[in-house]
């Protein structure tokens, strides 16, 4: 068990040298591309991205996460593997081609045709570099990971940043998924050289089909309540609305992106060992949603009290609009950030059967919320509310069916471990509160920096009062050292 601890740790440290030292850059490129593109670009690529979301449902089929639990594929298995990807990645990307005249017809958007038919490619090389990205996550390469994707990042943000200056619009959004996908290909070769077999068998893809069919089928369903909201904002409202609303949900997700996305890609490598240890295993699990929820309730909490400064700091002032989304989508980041990790835990317990499940029942309650936000309501506030609320549904009915039936323990352990991050986030909401109410005539930058310096000062000394951890003696650890 030591062996996991160690694993867990280390992965999850080269994890977060990837996330953090790439967060800073992503920002800054970020705040520069929403103020040199209008929201009416990023609604168009966030269309153009819903239908690639789509598509890649059927590129992965759930083979990646399936080559990493299988301990007893051969290198001619991955072989035939990899071979079927590229076939797979060869007809999705033909057919998203062919696609992109109906998709901008039915969006009345020409420029969709060409958007669409540049990320294609993205289409066939994300299913080209599924098999080898799952062979070094098997292998925990998580050092190689970071080095990877914080170099393409470095080269292709500013790349796509001049692009925008120099008025290419809505195609510096295409620049970086497009050339990271690409560069990903070449570099995965470099290390894992897998290759195409030329005695092609499906007898390893039906072994591993009864692990990866379910997690094929819960992307699916999971992509309905992922994207829904998109669809229907782009068609019923406007691409204008569509853009406010798609800036405001990554805004909320990067919490998820920066914090949750450092342990989800080592949580499944590392923890599928414990696969026959539901004690073990639900212990770890509830040490790490400690960690996450001490975390996830007082970001939720910041980015709703600051959700104006944020939006005018970030994005500048055309985004006005952004404000009431995000302030709402932030209510849904606490359970958010603990929810992305489940998934996880029914591959590393081999239950993606009652994942599939879970996930439809989930689905049926995101697109009923949306449907009725969208035609009763038909208002973007509405959209986000419908999220929030039906995300709070899902997230008790997911860990009920998780603690019950894939861990076989009681579901307390885990809520026990909400109540403290939620105390913290009652205290927090009512000194913010109040600090909003004096601080109406400062400007957008020093209030943002007094208002999240006194959030962060109350979050750790609320940690410390409440005994989640001991803050003091971390600090106290660090100094000694240096």
């Amino acid at each position: 068990m030591a062996s996991v601890k160690h694993d867990l740790i280390h992965g999850v440290f080269w994890s977060a040298v990837e996330k953090y030292s790439g967060v800073i850059i992503g920002i800054c490129i970020s705040m520069v591309l929403a103020r040199l593109l209008s929201p009416k670009e990023y609604g168009v690529v966030a269309i153009a991205v819903v239908f690639i979301n789509f598509i890649s449902i059927f590129c992965t089929m759930g083979i990646g996460p399936a080559v990493i639990q299988r301990k007893d594929l051969t290198p001619k298995d991955i072989n035939i593997i990899f071979t079927f990807t590229l076939i797979i990645g060869t007809v999705l990307g033909g057919i998203f081609f062919a696609s992109s005249w109906a998709i901008a017809e039915f969006y009345k958007t020409p420029i969709l045709i060409q958007v669409c038919q540049i990320l294609s490619l993205q289409v066939f090389f994300a299913s080209a570099n599924m098999v080898p990205n799952a062979l070094m996550a098997k292998n925990q390469r998580f050092k190689n990971l970071a080095k990877r994707n914080l170099s393409l990042q470095i080269i292709c943000g500013p790349l796509a940043i001049l692009a925008a200056y120099f008025g290419a619009g809505v195609y510096a959004l295409l620049i970086s998924p497009t050339i990271t996908s690409i560069c990903i290909f070449f570099w995965n070769r470099h290390y894992y050289p897998v290759r195409v077999c030329r005695n092609f068998t499906l007898e390893p893809i039906k072994r591993i089909f009864s692990f990866s069919i379910y997690q094929f089928l819960f992307e699916f369903v999971n992509y309905f309540s992922r994207n829904v909201d998109k669809i229907i904002i782009g068609k019923a409202m406007s691409i204008t609305s569509l853009g406010i609303y798609d800036v405001s949900c990554r805004l909320m997700q990067y919490p998820m992106q920066n914090i949750t996305a450092v342990i989800n890609p080592v949580l499944h490598p590392v923890l599928k060992d414990l696969q026959e240890n539901k004690k073990e295993l639900s212990n770890y699990y509830n040490k790490i949603i400690k960690v996450i929820a001490t975390l996830s309730f007082p970001i939720g909490c910041i980015c709703y009290f600051l959700a104006t400064d944020i939006i005018y700091i970030f994005c500048g002032s055309k985004w006005d609009a952004a404000v009431p989304i995000f302030r709402v989508l932030a209510l849904s980041i606490p359970l958010q950030m603990i929810l992305s990790t489940s998934g996880s835990i029914f591959m590393a317990s081999y239950n993606t059967k009652m994942m599939f499940w879970a996930g439809i029942r989930n689905t049926s309650t995101t697109v009923a919320g949306f449907l009725i936000a969208a035609f009763c309501f038909r208002s973007l506030d509405a959209m986000a509310w419908s999220w929030t609320i039906t995300l709070g549904i899902n997230f008790l009915c997911t860990y009920w069916i998780m603690y019950k039936y894939a861990l076989s323990t009681s579901l307390l352990s885990m809520l026990k471990e909400l109540i403290k991050p939620l105390i913290i986030f009652i205290v927090l909401a009512v000194i913010l509160f109040m600090f909003n109410s004096y601080l109406t005539n400062l400007g957008y930058v020093p209030a943002f920096i007094l208002k999240l310096s006194v959030a962060l000062t109350i979050t750790l000394l609320m940690t410390q009062i409440t005994g989640l951890f001991n803050v003091f003696a971390l600090i106290k650890k660090r100094f000694s050292k240096v």
